[in-house]
């Protein structure tokens, strides 16, 4: 038997079955964290506001991108088959998309830092304006920067009813491969884990202030009490730090698979092995949509304050209900 049937049979089965679940998972799970993020006692923090970008940049990321994909590997429906805007612009917003939310991860990192920091002048710099600004920036940047796609994206016939959209080959296929690897696999985790790490530190040394602060009275001669952020800055360190762990899980197989491919671009292989790279890279692409749809799962997990305010829209939702005339 030939090995691309059990393959083929896997990989449909995948998207068959994981691909709605993820996409429900994904959908319930974004707006309610929308939800959440906007009640009055978080939507103030530019952190909760780059999660709302998130969040939404999320769904529009499912419904966008992974519907045609698992629609064309588990049911062999092509949206826009042969249709050369569609393709274009399909892989135009998808470029986009799949860079804004890491970006948008970032910034919240970055904004963490800096909330975080014993330095008053740099608490400062953290600002809602600001955080609007920047969210606003990087989507008019990544729109600009990803224009190449709506002139460089080509639809190649391989059979009689065999149309795919695909890259123009060459140098332009080069660019998307290292741009994928750099750009979207190293980059952004390697800054993720910095501001992550810089964070942590900020707290563990405004942690190590108050202690000496308190055994003052002890006679420990102290000049100054540094900040102790608030609990609510607290529970969205917390949900950050664990959603960068997501991301860089669900992004290393990928990251690690285009590394491999870089690694043994000019190696002659066989027809199995090319099947079984094929297989594997669609693996890892199902694996990259993973992160866009458990935040809201995981934000349950780790924090104390999100789950409070979720309890309390379901019971204003659940009240509103009862309470509502007949």
């Amino acid at each position: 038997m030939s090995l691309s049937t059990p393959l083929y049979s896997a990989q449909k089965y995948l998207f068959q079955l994981g691909g709605p679940i993820l996409l429900t998972m994904g959908t319930i799970g974004s707006m309610l964290n929308l939800m959440v993020f906007r009640k009055s006692s978080l939507r103030k923090s530019p952190c909760a506001i780059c999660f709302v970008a998130g969040n939404i940049i999320d769904i529009l990321y499912l419904f966008i991108s992974f519907i045609p994909t698992f629609l064309q590997s588990g049911y062999d429906i092509n949206l826009g088959e042969g249709n050369i805007a569609y393709c274009r612009s399909f892989y135009y917003i998808g470029l986009i998309l799949s860079s804004l939310g890491p970006s948008y991860l970032i910034l919240a990192s970055i904004d963490r830092t800096l909330v975080t920091s014993r330095n008053a002048g740099i608490r400062k710099r953290s600002k809602r304006r600001l955080a609007i600004i920047c969210i606003i920036s990087l989507a008019f940047f990544w729109m600009i920067f990803h224009i190449h796609a709506l002139i460089y994206m080509e639809i190649v016939q391989y059979g009689v009813n065999d149309f795919v959209c695909s890259f123009q080959p060459g140098a332009y296929t080069a660019f998307i491969t290292y741009y994928s690897l750099f750009i979207i696999g190293i980059i952004p985790p390697l800054l993720m884990i910095i501001f992550g790490l810089w964070t942590i530190k900020n707290i563990r040394q405004v942690r190590h202030a108050t202690h000496l602060f308190r055994i003052s009275a002890d006679g420990t001669a102290v000049v100054g009490r540094s900040y102790n952020p608030r609990s609510k800055d607290q529970q969205l360190i917390r949900i950050l730090l664990m959603e960068i762990i997501v991301y860089i899980l669900a992004r290393f197989p990928s990251t690690i698979f285009l590394i491999y491919q870089q690694i043994t671009q000019y190696q002659t292989k066989s027809i199995e092995q090319t099947m079984i790279e094929q297989f594997i890279a669609n693996i890892t692409y199902f694996i990259g949509f993973i992160d866009s749809s458990i935040s809201f799962y995981t934000n349950i997990c780790v924090s104390i304050t999100f789950r409070v305010e979720l309890k309390g829209i379901l019971l204003e939702n659940r009240l509103f209900r009862c309470c509502r005339p007949h």
